[in-house]
């Protein structure tokens, strides 16, 4: 393990805190830690997006600033997601939007698609990336495939594994695991490269450890470039150390 490599791993990593208690000096020491790190961004709720855009300003640290939208549910109406979306144009860089959950469980696949395009619309012209998390915890076979095609046939920037707050009964009721899990991402990947879509993967939720990180990035067939292949997690830092100590071993 190279010095280059950990950087490359670091530089693919959306530093992530969005626990609903997580106070204002919590937020600044993520962002401490993620420049530490160097990773790539943080990720954090919009309760705080405007207090980060001034402390990484303030620091002068190299990190984007991505926000989770409408988190972790996914139940409010493109009229209100679209507002949400404007009015965080002008402090963050990247915003995270779970998928209508709801319309995907009762098969309204039509406005899904319309909800999707609008907000990439939107999000571009304010040059903004957006990611949408399909929250692989609560849907079938059958329902992924077809929210993989809606998301990734849409110039949207990356398709997104979990929340990490999925309901672990209603999860196992459909036999799926809480958090990126590579069958998951290989389904991502051949959607992607059937459609013959840019679209970028993001693999979030339970993510602790370097061979999960292989596994991950081998089943996405994509390479350590942060416009291609993100890594969601909370435990940057337990990572980190694995890393340097397979650099010493």
């Amino acid at each position: 393990m190279e010095k280059t490599d950990i950087e490359k791993i670091m530089n693919v990593v959306d530093h992530t805190l969005l626990k609903p208690y997580a106070k204002e000096k919590e937020i600044k020491k993520l962002i401490d830690e993620a420049a530490g790190l160097k990773t790539y961004s943080v990720c954090i709720h919009p309760l705080f997006a405007k207090a980060a855009k001034k402390y990484i300003t303030r620091k002068n640290y190299p990190l984007k600033i991505a926000v989770t939208v409408d988190f972790p549910m996914g139940v409010l109406t493109t009229n209100a997601r679209v507002k949400i979306l404007k009015s965080l144009a002008k402090d963050v860089n990247e915003v995270d939007f779970v998928i209508q959950t709801g319309y995907v469980k009762s098969k309204k696949f039509n406005a899904v698609q319309r909800d999707v395009n609008k907000l990439v619309d939107i999000a571009h012209q304010n040059n903004l990336i957006i990611k949408f998390i399909v929250e692989d915890a609560y849907t079938t076979k059958e329902e992924k495939e077809k929210l993989y095609e809606i998301v990734c046939s849409s110039k949207a920037d990356f398709i997104k594994t979990s929340t990490g707050f999925a309901e672990p009964e209603y999860a196992s009721s459909m036999n799926n695991k809480i958090g990126a899990d590579p069958e998951n991402v290989k389904l991502m990947a051949e959607t992607i490269k059937r459609l013959g879509s840019k679209t970028g993967i993001k693999a979030s939720g339970g993510i602790h450890s370097y061979q999960q990180v292989l596994d991950l990035l081998k089943a996405s067939e994509k390479q350590l470039d942060p416009k291609e292949f993100r890594l969601g997690m909370s435990g940057t830092k337990k990572l980190y150390e694995e890393l340097e100590k397979l650099k010493t071993n």
